[in-house]
């Protein structure tokens, strides 16, 4: 996140409307004061009337993607970041050691602000955002 380069995680075993409406508590504690734009896909997680109330509740500014514009979300480029990093010509022997090396690839986030944005920022023409 920036300008303070934080990470702001939780672990869950599945995306759903309840758990992201947690996570969004979760940063507006975290960025008490702090304006927060959220870039968005239209996930199912992300839309529906529990999302509503909790955008709403924490007072997050949503900007949505177009549909179908996966070039455009910052996540699919972390996403394939994380894949490269930790499972490329890899299997993991357990899930518990997979979780412990995911987990320290995004605590590293916090230490390559920079790499991030070159890395999962999209190139989008009229936007800037390094």
């Amino acid at each position: 996140m920036r300008p303070l380069g934080k990470v702001i995680t939780m672990i869950t075993n599945w995306f759903n409307q309840e758990y992201t409406a947690a996570f969004l508590d979760k940063v507006r504690k975290k960025l008490k004061g702090w304006r927060i734009d959220l870039v968005w896909d239209r996930a199912s997680s992300h839309r529906g009337p529990a999302m509503r109330e909790a955008l709403e509740s924490t007072r997050i500014h949503v900007h949505w993607l177009p549909p179908y514009s996966p070039e455009m979300n910052a996540a699919e480029y972390w996403i394939r970041w994380a894949k490269e990093t930790m499972s490329f010509n890899y299997c993991w022997p357990d899930r518990t050691t997979l979780v412990r090396s995911f987990n320290g690839f995004v605590v590293s986030m916090s230490k390559r602000v920079d790499e991030i944005l070159r890395r999962c920022v999209p190139d989008m023409h009229g936007f800037s955002c390094l």
